[in-house]
């Protein structure tokens, strides 16, 4: 259950952002939203906010609010945090995770293999394996930025996967991707600090090389098309 109709709208806005259902640069109209949900322009206003601070959305000076735009620099920019957090907080996860979470995320990532066309719920799977690793961070302020960047992730992931995949086969990439996670899980089972360091490492820099691949496509694309016209 939502908690208001900020929440509502809130949650309706991240998911079409971070899905790519509302593209980078489109405008995001205030009155529209106030005539969909069939509320005050106050709520919508809140979640526009709300959104802002993830960096989901530009208020600009003329009060026009579109959807950020995906840049490079920005991308390189969270790819790179992520991994030094993650990985610093993968080592903690090592020695506090119990065993009814590692039995829980092995039976969420063979549900994934048992029907790998089902791309909600590996992203499901793909949030609840991080998350796990999150919340065994000590540090607050660490915890609450992995949270922040994981929104930001899943944008560029999809962004990346939606514009410039090289394999179209999305059940493939699943497949792949939860081969990743599946190391991953194998190596908190060790309960051994620098075995889960250099699993989530490797995942990581795997994440970044599919991401900056498509991203390298995507350029391509836009230049040819520029070039064509």
């Amino acid at each position: 259950m939502f908690q208001s109709l900020s929440d509502q709208v809130f949650f309706y806005l991240k998911e079409k952002i971070i899905n790519n259902e509302m593209v980078p640069g489109s405008i995001i109209s205030i009155e529209k939203l106030t005539s969909e949900f069939g509320i005050s322009n106050t709520p919508v206003r809140e979640a526009i906010v709300r959104l802002a601070g993830l960096d989901l959305v530009t208020i600009h000076r003329n009060k026009n609010i579109t959807v950020s735009m995906m840049t490079r620099e920005k991308i390189l920019d969270i790819l790179e945090m992520r991994r030094l957090l993650e990985t610093y907080g993968s080592r903690t996860a090592a020695l506090s995770i119990s065993d009814g979470e590692i039995r829980s995320l092995e039976d969420i990532l063979d549900t994934v293999l048992k029907k790998p066309t089902d791309f909600e719920y590996y992203k499901f799977s793909d949030l609840e394996l991080h998350e796990t690793i999150t919340k065994h961070i000590k540090n607050r302020e660490i915890q609450s930025s992995l949270k922040n960047l994981s929104v930001y992730s899943l944008r560029i992931r999809y962004y990346a996967r939606f514009y410039g995949e090289e394999n179209p086969d999305l059940e493939e990439s699943v497949i792949k991707i939860t081969a990743e996670h599946r190391s991953i899980l194998d190596a908190l089972r060790t309960r051994d600090p620098e075995t889960v360091e250099k699993a989530v490492a490797a995942h990581l820099l795997s994440a970044e090389k599919r991401t900056l691949g498509a991203l390298d496509r995507l350029e391509k694309k836009k230049t040819a098309g520029s070039i064509s016209t």
